[in-house]
């Protein structure tokens, strides 16, 4: 009688004081895996036969969702024409795909890793990780693909990506690998849900977003069952070292997005456009929309609880105001 209640007592609990619900999820993995293969198969898309590439882009559309533009509701941005915002929107568009692109080649690089270390290939969460793969791959070559029709050139740096792939996989695996993955997968999720549901936006921007989107709430739903289940089997030391390196990470998501080179084609430098994007409520309202689903994860999860983790995501404006009072509460 006396074990029993010691092992209630000892059950983790929410902010909220509620049972956390990654426990149910650790049993879950097996099955998760099985059923999002099934799903995977049932809607499986090309992103060379499913968008019509050979389709004109349109004078009267826009290329990026003006709401998420870096000078979105800035006094340059009134100060702009209207030939200058979709001009600024053709550019980040690229930047974002840019993005997208090397954040989903970090990803599949990691899952591969995941792969490797596997002591069951023949699983349904091996398979499935490939079939992940396989999916992030096709929606890269569909980004590449929206490059191309807006005329315009990659316009990240060459130096960005060569960093990336030498130290990606120095990234240690567990808690800071699984988190990595889901925060980078919400992150391009949040952009591509947005121009999804977009109307003003060129149809083949539209039309591949569409695609990864549904692709995405697959893989984010298994990432975050394969975070949870990780966060829950780590020791005290390996949830407070990776909580710390995750809030850093979420805390500077981001400023990574942000680009300068793409203010110059509107007459803009690029040290005043960054200024103008990093100033203001606009600049936290686009930080927590890529960030704070993982935010919640990752609170839900038990990490985030320390003064300086929630100090990182503070100082980064990625702290979500819903979550003031719970902090006033711990």
């Amino acid at each position: 009688m006396g074990e029993s209640v010691d092992g209630a007592d000892r059950v983790p609990l929410t902010v909220e004081g509620k049972p956390a619900k990654y426990r149910s999820r650790i049993s879950e993995r097996q099955s998760t895996a099985q059923r999002l293969l099934m799903a995977a198969a049932e809607e499986a898309y090309s992103g060379d036969l499913d968008v019509n590439w050979d389709a004109p882009t349109s004078p009267d559309l826009e290329w990026f969702p003006m709401r998420l533009s870096s000078l979105y509701g800035s006094p340059e941005w009134k100060r702009l024409t209207a030939a200058q915002r979709k001009e600024l929107g053709r550019h980040e568009l690229v930047n974002v795909l840019t993005f997208g692109m090397r954040a989903e080649a970090a990803m599949t690089m990691l899952m591969f890793r995941s792969i490797a270390e596997s002591g069951d290939l023949m699983g349904d969460v091996t398979r499935y990780t490939l079939k992940a793969i396989q999916e992030e791959t096709r929606n890269s070559s569909m980004f590449s693909r929206v490059v191309n029709k807006t005329g315009l050139s990659i316009n990240r740096s060459y130096v960005e990506g060569w960093l990336l792939s030498e130290f990606i996989m120095f990234v240690p695996s567990g808690i800071i690998t699984n988190g990595l993955i889901l925060m980078l997968q919400e992150a391009v999720h949040s952009y591509a849900a947005a121009m999804a549901a977009d109307s003003s936006l060129q149809p083949h921007v539209r039309q591949t977003m569409r695609i990864h989107e549904m692709a995405d709430q697959r893989h984010i739903e298994y990432s975050a069952n394969d975070f949870y289940h990780t966060v829950a089997s780590s020791g005290r030391l390996s949830k407070l070292v990776g909580g710390h390196v995750l809030a850093f990470l979420a805390s500077r998501l981001y400023p990574w997005v942000l680009n300068g080179a793409v203010y110059p084609p509107i007459g803009v430098s690029p040290r005043r456009g960054l200024g103008i994007a990093r100033a203001g409520d606009q600049y936290r309202m686009r930080a927590r929309a890529l960030t704070d689903s993982f935010v919640s994860h990752a609170r839900e999860a038990g990490l985030f609880r320390t003064s300086t983790e929630r100090l990182l995501l503070r100082r980064g404006k990625v702290w979500p105001t819903s979550m003031l009072s719970a902090l006033l509460e711990d």
